[in-house]
C-alpha cells in the first residue's frame, strides 16, 4: 500500500499531543537535518562512533528536549513501514508518537547529556510506553524487529 501523507501523520500525532496536553510541536525535517537533530542524542552519537550508518539505525521520529519539538522523517519512516497496510502505518504514527510523548513526561528526570542518561530516557520512556499502550508497544517492536533491531 501506499505511504501515508505527511499531512495525515501530522494530524494524528498533533491529536494525541493535544489530548494529553502536552506544548509539544511536530515537524517534518529533510533527511539531512533529521541527521543533524540525530546527531544530538549522545546514543546516535555513541552507535555512529562504533561504526553504524545513520540510514541503518532505523530512527523514524526524535524528541528534542530543547525545543519541545517531534522531529519525523519521511525517508525513515517510509522504510520501517513500506508495504504495511494503512492501518498499520496509522498504528505506527501513533506507537511512535506516545513513544517521544513519555519523552517529553520523563523529561524533569534527564539530568544530563551523556549517553547513560539518554539510555535512561530511552529506558523509562519504553517502560512507560509499555505500561500505557501495551499493544501499539508490540508493533513498533514488531516492525523493528524486521531490521534486527529490538
Amino acid at each position: 500500500e501506499c505511504m501515508l501523507k505527511e499531512k495525515e501523520i501530522i494530524a494524528i500525532a498533533q491529536r494525541i499531543i493535544r489530548a494529553n496536553k502536552a506544548p509539544i510541536k511536530i515537524k517534518f525535517l529533510s533527511y539531512n537535518k533529521f541527521k543533524v537533530e540525530a546527531k544530538k542524542s549522545p546514543m546516535v552519537k555513541q552507535v555512529l562512533k562504533e561504526g553504524n550508518a545513520c540510514y541503518d539505525l532505523n530512527v523514524p521520529s526524535l524528541f528534542s528536549h530543547k525545543k519541545d519539538t517531534i522531529y519525523f522523517n519521511k525517508k525513515m519512516l517510509t522504510k520501517l513501514v513500506n508495504g504495511e497496510s494503512i492501518l498499520t502505518q496509522r498504528m505506527f504514527i501513533k506507537a511512535i508518537t506516545y513513544h517521544e510523548l513519555s519523552h517529553f513526561m520523563n523529561k524533569t528526570r534527564m539530568k544530563d547529556n551523556t549517553v547513560a542518561a539518554a539510555m535512561l530516557s530511552e529506558d523509562r520512556a519504553e517502560k512507560q510506553f509499555k505500561k500505557s499502550y501495551p499493544k501499539l508497544a508490540a508493533l513498533g517492536k514488531k516492525i523493528a524487529s524486521k531490521y534486527g533491531d529490538n
